[in-house]
């Protein structure tokens, strides 16, 4: 079961690569957003509970608001230590990055927004930002 799961994640990945190589070709891919996360993090799938902003900078002030990350299964590049941030019952100081669901790349979301399974492995998932 475990090397179908890895299967599975391998070719989501792949067809995420696939489908960012067509947008850049494009020139669609990046308009507006900051740089892609570093290309020494390979991406983890991981699940949210509910959609949330994402921000430009690990804190959750309104004035590094970026875009929109929905509810379900997300890719995470790495995590990295922020402003606290409270919600949904877990308080913690740990942002993750990604690439958002509005064309941001290279954003923070708080880990307090993962499901119970995200929150207690993410550590053993992903690297730590560098």
């Amino acid at each position: 079961m475990r090397t179908r799961s890895t299967l599975g994640v391998a070719r989501r990945i792949s067809t995420v690569v696939a489908a960012g190589a067509l947008l850049a070709a494009a020139g669609l891919a990046g308009a507006g957003t900051a740089a892609a996360a570093p290309a020494e993090h390979v991406p983890a799938y991981l699940h949210t509970t509910v959609t949330q902003w994402t921000h430009w900078t690990p804190d959750p002030y309104t004035s590094t608001h970026a875009g929109t990350l929905y509810a379900g299964l997300n890719y995470f590049y790495c995590w990295t230590f922020g402003e606290e941030y409270a919600a949904n019952g877990s308080t913690s100081h740990i942002w993750l990055n990604t690439d958002d669901d509005t064309g941001d790349r290279n954003v923070y979301v708080s880990i307090v927004n993962l499901d119970a399974d995200g929150w207690n492995t993410y550590y053993s998932k992903l690297d730590q930002c560098s």
